[in-house]
């Protein structure tokens, strides 16, 4: 079966590996260059249960579900950074407790492996936080991988596997082909693009907040703009766990050391298609995150950048086949594009190739 992908980021990315796993022919289109948008731009947090909110158990079950996969990805594509060394989740001052507690407690009920720490045990944890942070969860089952050596091991599997990478080509749209009778040919999807046509049997759209000439998506995607800073990491010894910042005045924000870069982030802003960088942005993450790990004062910095998440309305993804067309939409990941693209990418081969919908993305439809 021939299958066409448009998006090469790394929703698309995902769901090329497992259809060329499965033995398909498969063609990625990509407007710019794969994997350079969003998941070039993220800080690579595997954080199901840190990233947990009161309303988003789907999400906790799919978030926990896909992080288990990285383990055999590992295996299969090679070094893409992963580390398991745990999240602490910190309240910056004593106002923000109660809330970090109610979190807890909730984590709890849903039998989570997740430890509390009082203020003077933190520094046991890593020294490097502030001593005179109140309180923190310990998330030992949360882990991590770099985005960037993930998305470049996914391209180079691709190519070694046989798969088309058709970069810096634009779709500009796709239809059902018609035959000869004017009847339409649920097997066929007829793509134009900006160098010219390709006929496939599936059509997968991942293309995140790309738009096109004439057709719209069935569903409402917007952007979300996240702006981070790059660190150097110093020659000492430095923070070793990923630290996440709960904050009730100021907002969230995290700390995530990597090798060669500490990534300390982000923004979450609705300002249309705006990717800049700002001064109250770098403001709001900057305060933030020097508060909760003081010696970041001395770091250097390596890169700023702002990106544009794609978000559905309920900030819930899309996985699912539109109507009973050969369409397929894969969008909408918003901040957990890479926890849950691995997951993803094999929900949305089994929905092609057997028509089995994994139970884990049940609340991931259309409408």
């Amino acid at each position: 079966m021939k299958i066409g992908i448009i998006g090469g980021g790394v929703a698309g990315l995902f769901a090329a590996y497992h259809l060329v796993r499965a033995g398909q022919d498969v063609t990625l289109f990509e407007s710019e260059k794969c994997g350079r948008g969003c998941s070039w731009n993220a800080a690579g947090m595997l954080a199901p249960i840190n990233e947990l909110e009161f309303q988003e158990l789907p999400l906790l079950r799919a978030g926990m579900a896909s992080r288990n996969l990285y383990g055999y990805l590992e295996k299969d594509l090679g070094d893409i950074g992963l580390k398991r060394n745990g999240t602490l989740e910190v309240a910056l001052v004593p106002d923000d407790e109660g809330y970090l507690r109610r979190l807890f407690e909730f984590q709890v009920e849903q039998g989570l492996p997740v430890e509390w720490i009082p203020g003077h045990k933190i520094q046991e944890y890593d020294s490097f936080l502030n001593r005179n942070l109140p309180c923190a969860i310990w998330s030992p089952a949360d882990w991590q991988v770099d985005n960037r050596k993930l998305v470049e091991r996914l391209i180079a599997y691709l190519k070694e596997n046989g798969s088309t990478i058709r970069e810096d080509e634009k779709v500009i749209l796709w239809k059902v082909r018609e035959d000869e009778d004017g009847k339409s040919d649920r097997e066929l999807v007829e793509l134009v693009t900006d160098r010219g046509t390709c006929i496939v049997n599936r059509l997968v759209v991942a293309a995140g907040l790309g738009k096109f000439k004439h057709n719209s998506l069935p569903y409402k995607i917007y952007p979300v703009r996240g702006e981070m800073i790059s660190l150097e990491v110093p020659r000492l010894p430095f923070l070793e766990k990923t630290v996440r910042i709960k904050n009730s005045a100021l907002g969230n924000a995290y700390i995530v050391p990597k090798a060669g870069r500490i990534l300390i982030g982000s923004t979450s802003e609705e300002k249309g298609f705006d990717a800049s960088n700002t001064v109250g942005g770098m403001l709001d993450i900057l305060r933030k995150c020097y508060a909760a790990v003081p010696g970041l004062y001395e770091l250097s910095v390596r890169e700023l950048w702002a990106g544009l998440r794609p978000s559905t309305l309920n900030r819930l993804p899309v996985c699912d086949r539109e109507g009973g067309s050969p369409v397929y939409h894969l969008n909408g990941l918003y901040r957990h594009g890479i926890l849950l693209s691995p997951l993803l990418g094999k929900a949305m081969s089994e929905l092609i190739l057997n028509g089995i919908r994994l139970p884990e993305i049940d609340s991931f439809r259309i409408g």
